[in-house]
């Protein structure tokens, strides 16, 4: 697993992932910041500085200024590895 992930970062984009909709073809996360938050049980201040991070590293796209996002192929591919490592533990 890669080091950027080895704290709270990959608990927000595992959040992110397990609740992408499909909107013509497009998958796109439809989560505030706020609501991101409460769901994993971290202040919004926290989630607002790892999707900053998440976004200048690669992983995600804003595309709207309202809590609408992509995870890039980066992100998935991480997402994968990661998934594959946790099933040969």
């Amino acid at each position: 697993m890669s080091e950027f992930f080895m704290n709270d970062k990959y608990r927000v984009l595992h959040c992110m992932a397990n609740r992408q909709i499909s909107v013509n073809n497009e998958l796109i996360v439809k989560l505030s910041q706020q609501e991101i938050a409460n769901i994993l049980h971290f202040t919004k201040t926290k989630v607002n500085t790892i999707i900053s991070e998440l976004k200048s590293n690669g992983y995600i796209i804003q595309l709207s200024p309202r809590g609408k996002y992509s995870l890039t192929n980066k992100a998935n591919s991480e997402l994968k590895k990661i998934s594959n490592q946790e099933v040969m533990q």
